[in-house]
């Protein structure tokens, strides 16, 4: 399998790259913003890395689907065999904060299933790229009642708003969800986690690392995630080591009426 998806995911880093240079100048220069109709704030860097990451992916690969934050949804991308889904500002509240915790995020969906995520941090450099069409699932490893670290949204640890944890977990908020998932996938923290839903959009390029990392990524009580359908939402979101994610479900499951 290897080889797979190589002139995807190259093209992807090239156009990451190139959105995450006009987000910075834009930043540097002093961007406007303003609010979408449901409140979402919104800059004319999301639109200008949008309509960039289009022009460069769909003029490479213009048989595929596109979902994208920033563009009008078509119902065309669900007879596409293969879709971009792309958020060109993740953390667009840290963006306007001047917080170095926004991506530019890619991934590429085949049948409902990421196969290459790219997320690229324009603040710090980082770029955060790989395949997973054949990645494999590492073995458990996670000692039950070991203290574990669980990066997670910083608007949800500023609020309160976080699922109950098991006692001694150590919290990390990060803002974008797609930079999150990357770091995980490095390495950094131990889970990553949220009760809430998400846009497709936000999290398939970082559940794409993750998976590439042999790291599972379900929703919150382990169900599977599947990307590209009607309504782009993924309703709660649990990535972590299989031992890990098992001990985690099985905590919240305790809060579910049966």
């Amino acid at each position: 399998m290897d080889g797979v998806f190589e002139r995807e995911l190259e093209a992807a880093k090239e156009a990451a790259l190139a959105a995450g240079e006009v987000v910075e100048r834009l930043r540097r220069e002093g961007v406007r913003y303003g609010r979408k109709a449901g409140r979402e704030l919104v800059t004319e860097a999301d639109l200008a890395a949008a309509a960039l990451l289009e022009r460069r992916l769909l003029g490479e690969f213009p048989g595929d689907g596109w979902l994208s934050e920033e563009h009008r949804d078509s119902p065309e991308r669900l007879r596409a065999a293969r879709t971009w889904v792309v958020d060109p500002i993740d953390g667009t509240r840290e963006y306007l904060q001047g917080v170095p915790e926004f991506a530019v995020s890619v991934a590429l969906v085949v049948n409902g299933a990421p196969v290459l995520g790219v997320v690229h941090n324009p603040a710090t450099g980082e770029l955060y790229a790989a395949t997973c069409c054949s990645a494999e699932e590492r073995p458990p490893t996670e000692p039950t009642g070991q203290p574990f670290e669980a990066l997670v949204g910083r608007g949800e640890h500023a609020w309160d708003d976080l699922p109950p944890l098991p006692e001694g977990t150590l919290v990390r908020p990060v803002g974008s969800v797609a930079y999150r998932l990357a770091l995980l996938a490095q390495g950094e923290g131990n889970a990553t986690l949220t009760g809430f839903g998400r846009a497709e959009w936000d999290v398939a390029a970082g559940a794409a690392l993750c998976l590439a990392a042999g790291l599972r990524v379900t929703g919150v009580l382990g169900e599977p995630l599947r990307f590209n359908q009607p309504r782009p939402v993924v309703r709660g979101l649990l990535a972590a080591e299989p031992g890990l994610h098992r001990r985690l479900t099985q905590f919240f499951t305790q809060f579910v009426r049966g």
